[in-house]
């Protein structure tokens, strides 16, 4: 029996190292324009990302101050009108027992000091139902400052609470015989209402008018 010629299985042709590797790079490698490109827009969206970044953290950094500004004077004001609700006309002795009246200008930094009562609900059995209650300002800082025995002593204690930031805190007393509003000095007894008026930076001038208990 003869044997086909054509039906001869050839051989498959080997590949040397050398051309495999060729191969190899040709398929996977990057050309140089290539990788240029890509850092090229690498570059652009980091730009960007640091423009936003940088625009997010000026955004907060100008929020944060005045959202704290904003709670410090909410505070403040609530304070102010639970203290003024809460007015007695009852004179005090201070600490060298000079009598002070029940509601005046305080001395030195004070700004406003006056008595008041404490809610029944709030304190104990046995503790002392008046406060004495100082607002002063001092280098552009509002204090709130309190005694729990009006009478006081030279060894009396008292708190002190920081509220905050002002330029400047100008007080109106309401005159009832002409009907308007006029600086308050402290004297002519208990004023009937109070305006109040804060100069702070970044939002001017903050009015609030109180009605003072009688």
């Amino acid at each position: 029996m003869k044997r086909c010629h054509a039906c001869k299985v050839r051989p498959a042709k080997t590949m040397t190292i050398k051309e495999a590797s060729v191969k190899f790079s040709e398929q996977q490698g990057f050309t140089l324009l290539e990788i240029l490109i890509a850092l090229a827009i690498f570059a652009i969206m980091s730009m960007m990302a640091y423009a936003g970044l940088a625009a997010i953290l000026d955004a907060r950094a100008s929020t944060v101050p005045r959202a704290q500004q904003l709670a410090e004077l909410q505070t403040t004001l609530y304070l102010l009108n639970e203290d003024l609700n809460q007015v007695i006309n009852r004179s005090i002795r201070d600490e060298f027992g000079t009598v002070e009246p029940a509601f005046s200008v305080g001395r030195g930094n004070e700004i406003v000091v006056f008595t008041r009562t404490v809610p029944s609900w709030s304190t104990n059995a046995g503790e002392n139902s008046l406060l004495r209650v100082s607002y002063s300002l001092e280098q552009d800082v509002l204090y709130r400052q309190v005694w729990s025995l009006p009478d006081r002593t030279q060894q009396t204690e008292y708190r002190r609470r920081k509220l905050m930031t002002a330029k400047s805190v100008l007080l109106k007393q309401y005159n009832l015989s002409s009907q308007t509003w006029e600086p308050f000095t402290g004297g002519g007894g208990m004023p009937t209402a109070l305006d109040i008026s804060f100069n702070l930076d970044g939002l001017g001038t903050i009015h609030r008018s109180f009605l003072i208990n009688q």
